[in-house]
């Protein structure tokens, strides 16, 4: 199932320059879920419930509740949200009973069903990691003490809050971690963001500077080439403190690079031998003029959307190069053409095709600062994602 937050959603955790504020923000997304509260009614008719709620409730179409408390038992757990007006909601409830349920019912915004390993082991930082049992089981360490970023890094396990085997990225590789930005100021305001998450993997777009000039992270598995493989977990980051930079923040997934290999590390080579290594990140379809570049502009691809023959939005995946293709970041998009200001952040285009049937998310992805033209990813919030 995958799940999508946002900052603008009723009873979100509030981003910002203070420590803190990205662990609290990743945790209820992934372990805890948020904007509990209470059902007012919930009635079933044909197959369908609508719960209602007093006052204003966090949810929007495809976002996914977790309701308790109802009898019969079956209008309980996780659900998804299939149409709401200002104080209801619906959703699916095959094989209940027309009519009103009964017990004292309550809801909250669903988390992905990660495991905080060491919960309020030392303060501010968070250790996660997917709990299915398919997933390598690496897990995401997120020393969020400081104030305008966050410092992170991947294990291949842990036995405390601070001890691990296989770091990733290395000491020698970057000292203390990657950067994940929160934002360019210390201080208390606001800053906007989107966290879209699988039970494997999650995506983090964060807006630093207020601009509305998104950068996108990843950690979790990716769709590896190799069957079964045991370390195909990466995470990406800056490599310095770039939350208020002109310059591409070099964790960003959104963009695409045939000369540089920064900012995205694996924990292991597909032979599963040695430690963490450096990937290149390279889009399926960047054969444009411009060798490091944001997807959905011109020099990624040739073209403009829309495409002519189909009147579409074309897109490709973006690959992993390291000792050859590893494998693509599972859920991501990137437009293999110049899209300009087509898509809004925040936008839900259905998708046609090979992706009919599923509903892709639009993040603009820029360096905080004003300096390089913005770009464009689709983020698929529907799934699965392919492994």
């Amino acid at each position: 199932m995958i799940y999508t937050f946002d900052s603008a959603m009723t009873g979100a955790p509030v981003l910002s320059g203070s420590a803190g504020a990205l662990r609290a923000l990743i945790k209820a997304c992934l372990v805890d879920g948020f904007g509990a509260g209470s059902v007012a009614t919930l009635t079933v008719a044909a197959g369908i419930a609508t719960a209602t709620f007093a006052g204003a409730h966090p949810y929007r179409v495809g976002l996914v509740s977790q309701f308790a408390g109802a009898t019969p038992a079956g209008l309980n757990g996780q659900k998804r949200i299939l149409s709401t007006t200002t104080n209801a909601v619906t959703y699916a409830a095959p094989g209940i009973a027309d009519g009103a349920a009964t017990g004292t019912i309550t809801h909250k915004v669903a988390a992905a069903g990660w495991q905080d390993l060491f919960a309020g082991a030392l303060a501010n930082v968070l250790c996660v990691k997917p709990t299915v049992p398919e997933a390598t089981g690496c897990v995401l360490r997120v020393d969020d003490t400081g104030t305008t970023n966050s410092r992170v890094r991947a294990y291949e396990s842990m036995t405390d809050v601070s001890t691990g085997a296989g770091p990733t990225p290395l000491e020698s590789q970057l000292a203390g971690g990657l950067f994940w930005p929160k934002s360019s100021a210390a201080n208390a305001t606001a800053r906007a963001w989107y966290l879209v998450a699988d039970e494997r993997a999650f995506y983090l777009a964060v807006d630093p500077a207020g601009t509305g000039r998104f950068t996108v992270l990843f950690a979790g598995d990716i769709a590896s080439f190799k069957s079964g493989d045991a370390y195909g977990y990466l995470v990406t980051g800056n490599q310095a403190d770039q939350t208020n930079a002109a310059t591409v923040p070099d964790g960003c997934v959104g963009y695409s690079h045939r000369s540089a290999r920064t900012g995205a590390y694996m924990v292991r080579a597909y032979t599963a031998i040695g430690q963490s290594l450096a990937v290149q990140r390279l889009g399926a379809h960047h054969n444009g003029s411009t060798a490091d570049v944001y997807a959905g502009t011109a020099g990624y691809s040739l073209g403009t959307y829309p495409n002519g023959p189909n009147n579409g939005l074309m897109t490709g995946a973006l690959e992993l190069h390291a000792l050859g293709i590893r494998g693509t970041l599972p859920g991501l998009l990137h437009p293999v053409q110049d899209c300009g200001s087509s898509f809004a952040s925040g936008a839900v285009v259905d998708g046609t095709d090979d992706l009919a049937g599923r509903r892709l998310m639009a993040v603009r992805v820029a360096p905080p600062s004003a300096g390089v033209t913005a770009g464009t990813v689709f983020l698929d919030i529907t799934g699965p994602w392919s492994r």
